[in-house]
């Protein structure tokens, strides 16, 4: 019995395919360099890593996307902290954070007018820019952008955070009473079997990447329409959350649920409850 061709296989062929992988990296690297946002647990004279999010924006005001459980570390004698794009200087989130607990685990850090006013190279992500739903095609590549722990370190009072951008298909989510497939998905990561696109550091393990937003780079779906592909076509499809170490997969909330979060949130901001 022979399986019949994925669409993907159908639509390129191994070369194509190889050699289309670099070109889709380095372009979501590209374009999600301003959206990216890290966060630290700020000890006024030091910095420890601590998540990742994007900045987005909601009404009038800028918020960093991120987990609720990177949040809630947030309090009145632990602050966090963040830094612009293109710009060397830490500053702390001011205001309340709205967060929602698992399943959705997703949460809105305020980010200071003041500081947002200020000449650097961020760009906030609109709600326009998140798709309706989770629903990528068959073989699709996926992105994500963060900051792990273990390449965030502080030397003579500056802080270095290096991002890394990943692209994988979706991966089936692992039997586990944490996660379920009408609220989660799964991006494959294996930092064994990575190859390097940019750099040569391989990938680093997930810890401090909570909070990434995660995209669908619609490469796949493009081709499929027989159209150019740019990577502006790319739309946020979920928030990654966890790491099941032994199953090799980032597990993320799904885009409906985020925008479903978005919506309770903006109200929220309205009615000041």
């Amino acid at each position: 019995m022979t399986q019949e061709p994925s669409k993907q296989e159908l639509l390129f062929t191994e070369a194509e395919w190889q050699d289309a992988l670099p070109t889709v990296t380095r372009s979501m690297t590209n374009l999600l360099s301003a959206h990216r946002a890290p966060i630290f647990k700020d000890h006024v004279d030091y910095g420890v890593g601590w998540g990742s999010g994007s900045f987005l924006q909601l009404g009038h005001r800028v918020f960093v996307l991120t987990n609720e459980h990177v949040s809630s570390a947030r309090t009145p004698n632990q602050p966090l902290s963040s830094q612009l794009y293109q710009q060397e200087d830490i500053w702390q989130f001011s205001g309340d954070h709205i967060g929602c607990r698992w399943p959705f685990d997703l949460a809105l850090l305020p980010v200071p007018d003041a500081m947002w006013a200020t000449e650097h190279g961020s760009l906030a992500i609109n709600v326009e820019q998140i798709t309706m739903a989770h629903n990528p095609v068959e073989g699709e590549l996926l992105a994500f952008t963060g900051f792990a722990g273990e390449r965030v370190q502080f030397h003579f009072g500056t802080l270095f955070s290096e991002a890394i951008c990943s692209t994988a298909r979706e991966t089936t989510l692992p039997a586990d009473d944490r996660f379920c497939s009408r609220f989660h998905f799964g991006i494959d990561y294996r930092p064994d079997l990575a190859e390097d696109v940019i750099g040569s550091k391989g990938l680093p393990l997930p810890p401090g990447l909570s909070g990434s937003t995660v995209w669908d780079t619609r490469f796949v779906a493009t081709k499929m329409a027989g159209q150019e592909w740019t990577p502006e076509l790319a739309r946020v499809t979920g928030v990654g959350w966890g790491w099941p170490s032994d199953h090799g997969c980032l597990v993320a909330t799904r885009a409906e649920y985020v925008r479903s979060f978005l919506l309770g949130a903006a109200q929220q901001l309205t009615t000041g409850v």
